[in-house]
């Protein structure tokens, strides 16, 4: 074999030595594994229809993670030789180098192409996957893992890389103490009792809290849990033949195939569904135990092009997804030539970093703990920690972009313009939170939810011609008093939003704006409270103006729109991107509360962009909206001076 090939008796023999210890000889046919599973994933998010379920194959490295990571732990702590020192530079050696340098790389086009708001959004991403904390980010802070934001997230991937590295810190500690404190048997029994209670939890989560299960690691501990009970259990493991072996390698290749050509991104996940993959991929394990017995499927992996790609699982793994993500983010398809030059990227791109980053450091490149955390962990650290910080104190650098000036979040988002009147809980702070003209007395008060925020600019627009004073005070989950669960229980302390609605009893006016299409159900408690709440206002004798909400965007559309202005390149046809005026239904609570109280004074912002069923989504070349639901701070200026035009102004008859 000559120096030329890419995969050489060199590289294999190089495999071999730091996979595992002498006791657990190196298995191709894993590599062949850990193919299948990063070619499902790549698959997936490359937009192949045929695999509509591939990211199961982040499920299969769980168990991977989970059984090869034991096997070794156990037996160094079966012969007092394990050292939390030793397995942790393991770690550090693995993960870190090439990690790092595919995250200094792919900031380079981040900073050329990113928008403001996902360049700043970008940094915070940085340095959660560098502090192993991404999946708790996304949880708090995204959308769902499918959601269509997504696709501006480079490192949304990396939500996995954090769910092992907190296995790795976690999973050791415990099986220490089982070492210590128990025998071999009662661990065993331990293990398979954690795993089972492992299955349960995940299923109830998964039904109760879908984004907390697919993102934290309760839900997904099970999955690393089969691989590591598989482990523990290894030297017990019954031996088959050959034929058993091959019969039960099929049905583990199959409920690996089977889940990612049958699940969609709208199936439960992951529960009970992520479970078939997890043991398909053990039984796999399993029937490559004795390499004399090894099933047909076993053999099968140990094809030097899955092993290739196998060795090269990691690095494929963090280059696909920010190449996909800069592809869609310049709006061009990911499908026919585009697609084969990016899968073909990723491959180039993956070999370069594992042949020139990820070996040396593996192999090459062995330092002591104090010099590996010196040289290896602190400079990354600090240059990570210091791109967070100069893009989050920029807000992503807006001025790049002068074109997009109504993307400006200090001048132009509601929530950072008026950042001492948006969820900061205050009341009565009428020096710093007005809208209109200042006078001795307030004329009344705005209050409300995240679409209060954004509608202060059109508001003051109005108040300003009506010569009112009104003040405003708004925060997220509180519509008028609270956002209630199910059972009627409020989802926020109830302090502030009581405390409000008090103040603003003070006054004959007041202002509600909130997100009133979330209040789809008229039997729910929230839709409820707000009906009777409006009604015992009206009845006190408050005069109550209801703001109805604007038509939703896309997320796609406006970013489409952002790039149109933005002078990038453009790879799309798409002109239009107004809104469809789409009827409300009947029992549309703004509806129901003018029938219930006709009294109330609607302003429908609607009123003025929407014509010929269509809702322009610019005026005078300005984006309204800076996402798919809020206002821009010059948005609803423009909006409110164009009302003013066409319909008058309501506030006066106040």
């Amino acid at each position: 074999m000559t120096k030329t090939k890419l995969f050489s008796k060199k590289s294999y023999y190089i495999c071999k030595k730091i996979i595992l210890n002498s006791n657990f000889s190196y298995r191709p046919d894993i590599d062949g594994i850990r193919a299948i599973a990063v070619v499902l994933v790549i698959l997936f998010h490359a937009g192949f229809s045929f695999v509509p379920g591939g990211y199961i194959g982040v499920d299969v490295f769980f168990v991977l993670s989970g059984f090869l990571i034991t096997l070794t732990i156990d037996k160094e702590m079966s012969n007092n030789s394990f050292s939390f020192k030793q397995f942790y530079l393991r770690r550090i050696r693995r993960i870190i180098p090439v990690l790092i340098f595919v995250m200094l790389m792919v900031t380079i086009p981040a900073c050329l192409f990113l928008f403001a708001n996902n360049l700043e959004s970008y940094g915070r991403t940085l340095i959660h996957t560098l502090l192993s904390t991404n999946n708790f980010h996304l949880w708090m802070n995204s959308g769902d893992y499918f959601a269509e934001n997504s696709d501006s997230i480079p490192f949304l991937h990396t939500w996995s890389l954090s769910v092992e590295e907190q296995y790795y810190i976690l999973w050791p500690l415990l099986l220490l103490f089982l070492h210590k404190k128990f025998s071999l048997e009662k661990r065993l029994a331990f293990i398979f009792i954690f795993l089972i209670s492992g299955i349960f939890l995940s299923i109830y989560l998964t039904n109760t809290n879908p984004k907390m299960a697919y993102f934290l690691l309760p839900a997904r501990i099970f999955e690393l849990t089969i691989g590591a009970c598989l482990a523990m259990f290894w030297k017990k493991a019954p031996v088959f033949s050959k034929s058993q072996n091959s019969l039960i390698s099929i049905v583990g290749l199959a409920l690996i195939l089977t889940p990612a050509v049958l699940l969609t991104k709208s199936s439960v996940f992951p529960g009970l569904n992520a479970f078939w993959p997890c043991l398909g991929t053990a039984l796999l394990i399993f029937t490559g135990k004795e390499i004399e017995n090894q099933g047909i499927v076993n053999k099968l992996l140990q094809n030097k092009v899955l092993i290739l790609i196998g060795l090269l699982s990691y690095s494929m793994y963090l280059w696909h997804w920010p190449l996909f993500v800069f592809i869609k983010y310049l709006g061009i398809n990911l499908e026919g030539l585009v697609r084969i030059i990016s899968l073909l990227s990723i491959f180039i791109l993956s070999y370069f970093s594992w042949r020139f980053i990820e070996q040396p450091f593996r192999i090459k490149y062995k330092y002591n703990l104090k010099k590996t955390i010196l040289f290896l962990v602190v400079p990354p650290i600090i240059t990570i920690v210091l791109i967070y910080a100069v893009l989050d104190a920029k807000d992503g650098f807006p001025e790049r972009f002068p074109e997009l000036s109504e993307f400006t979040p200090k001048t132009n988002y509601p929530n950072k313009v008026r950042k001492e009147c948006f969820n900061k809980y205050k009341i009565g702070n009428c020096d710093e939170c007005f809208l209109g003209i200042k006078k001795d007395s307030l004329d009344g008060m705005l209050i409300g939810d995240s679409f209060a925020n954004h509608t202060v600019a059109f508001l003051d627009v109005l108040a300003k011609d009506a010569g009112l004073y009104i003040h405003d005070s708004a925060a997220s989950g509180y519509p008028l008093l609270n956002n209630l669960n199910n059972d009627g229980t409020p989802e926020f302390p109830s302090e502030y939003a009581t405390k409000r609605l008090k103040y603003a009893t003070k006054f004959k006016n007041i202002f509600i704006a909130a997100n009133w299409n979330k209040q789809t159900d008229p039997n729910s408690k929230n839709y409820k409270s707000i009906i009777n709440t409006v009604g015992d206002l009206v009845k006190s004798g408050k005069k109550i103006i209801i703001f109805d909400c604007l038509r939703e965007t896309s997320e796609t559309d406006l970013h489409k729109l952002k790039l149109l202005k933005s002078g990038l390149p453009i790879f799309f046809s798409q002109r239009d991107f107004s809104i469809s005026l789409t009827p409300r239904p009947y029992n549309y609570i703004v509806y129901e509360m003018k029938r219930k109280f006709p009294s109330i004074l609607i302003i429908d912002l609607n009123d003025v962009i929407c014509k010929s069923g269509k809702c322009e989504v610019e005026i005078d070349n300005t984006i309204l909206y800076r996402d798919p639901t809020h206002l821009n701070t010059s948005g609803g200026r423009l909006i409110g001076e164009k009302y003013l035009k066409l319909k008058g102004n309501p506030l006066k008859n106040l």
